[in-house]
């Protein structure tokens, strides 16, 4: 049994379009679970009607609400895919996934290949998205091991998520979580990238999380998972200073999209988490006293 996992908050209208398109797959999954904090205003009555989607509510955040999900998991499920509530799927993703897995037993999580990332681009409209996909008729074969699955889009074996949880000290956002989750992940067997998984990720921007606070976890979550021992130190200071650089740059130069007024309230986090980080150490859990 295959059980899509997909965490939201405040973008009804954005997950709801996502769960309409993994009705469309060619393996529709067995379960739609959805992970939200108000379950009156995160998901349309819309979503709540499509046949195999349930919705589960607890605390706010994406590690507290996938680890929800987790908990929330019918025991006859043997896949769990973690998907953002901003993805759009070729028609036969799960179905490759699903076979690789199968014919794979020693991959313990997959990720798939993103035919684009707004992530990288600047947010991508969702007709643009199932335009690509859409102009994709057979996904080429292959699949290449990795180091970390991406948050947006992995699927873990049922095994494995029961002896594996999001580190919820990584709070609200939770910046970096996915690398940590799955890193934990890699003691029980390899990761892989699958080439006929294609997708698109949005990175649709309404109603996502402070940039002071994004800001933040920026720097404050690297250093966290280096002390933790999850991240080594020389990839935690790389993401630290490219954070620091790309905001700063960013304060004069548009850059993939984020404005510039974005960019100083980025920044302003970025100072907020050094300040922290030299008085008391990595704590990422303070990210909620920022504004």
């Amino acid at each position: 049994m295959l059980t899509a996992v997909i965490p939201s908050m405040n973008r009804a209208p954005v997950l709801h379009e996502t769960v309409t398109g993994l009705t469309q797959q060619s393996r529709r999954p067995d379960e739609i679970l959805l992970s939200v904090v108000d379950a009156r205003s995160d998901v349309m009555p819309a979503t709540v009607a499509i046949p195999g989607v349930r919705v589960v509510a607890g605390p706010k955040g994406s590690a507290h609400q996938r680890n929800t999900a987790l908990d929330s998991l019918r025991d006859d499920c043997t896949l769990a895919s973690f998907f953002d509530d901003d993805v759009e799927l070729h028609r036969d993703y799960l179905r490759n996934c699903e076979l690789y897995l199968c014919g794979h037993p020693e991959v313990v999580g997959i990720s798939g290949r993103p035919l684009a990332d707004g992530t990288l681009s600047g947010e991508i409209a969702r007709e643009d998205a199932r335009r690509l996909v859409a102009g994709v008729k057979t996904p080429p074969p292959g699949h290449q091991s990795r180091f970390a699955l991406a948050g947006f889009d992995m699927t873990v074996r049922r095994e494995v998520v029961d002896r594996v949880r999001f580190d919820e000290r990584l709070n609200l956002y939770a910046l970096y979580e996915d690398f940590d989750f799955s890193v934990r992940c890699k003691r029980f067997g390899p990761l892989m990238t699958v080439n006929q998984c294609l997708l698109v990720h949005l990175r649709t921007g309404a109603s996502r999380m402070s940039a002071v606070r994004l800001g933040y976890a920026q720097l404050v979550n690297p250093l966290y998972l280096w002390r933790k021992g999850t991240q080594a130190w020389f990839p935690a200071m790389r993401i630290c200073a490219r954070s620091l650089t790309g905001n700063a740059i960013g304060c004069f130069v548009e850059r993939r999209g984020i404005t510039r007024p974005e960019r100083r309230q980025r920044l302003r986090g970025n100072a907020l988490g050094l300040r922290d980080v030299l008085l008391s150490g990595p704590r990422p859990e303070c990210i909620q006293r920022i504004g």
